[in-house]
């Protein structure tokens, strides 16, 4: 699994959150933070499968990611947090 997968969905839960349910109300600095985390993401694509590879998994897990997380967002609010740890967990043990 490319490291950057598991950067997604906290880069998702940076841009939009579970306490505000308008996008307007959102912090615009959460908002550029999540953004630059979505680009980091991109950036390390490539490892280790290589570009072609690396961007399908990674747009193919940005769906699946967005998804879920629209979801969880508003019927269960208190499972973002914690997939959000587990996601931040296995993109560390996948660097180590």
């Amino acid at each position: 699994m490319p490291i950057a997968v598991f950067a997604l969905w906290p880069a998702l839960h940076l841009m939009y959150g579970v306490n505000q349910h308008r996008s307007d109300k959102i912090d615009q600095r959460r908002r550029y933070a999540g953004r630059a985390l979505l680009f980091a993401a991109f950036l390390f694509a490539s490892q280790p499968y290589g570009w072609e590879k690396g961007i399908f998994y990674l747009l193919f897990s940005l769906m699946a990611c967005s998804v879920v997380f629209v979801q969880l967002r508003i019927w269960r609010p208190v499972l973002v947090q914690a997939i959000t740890a587990i996601s931040i967990a296995g993109g560390i043990y996948a660097l180590v």
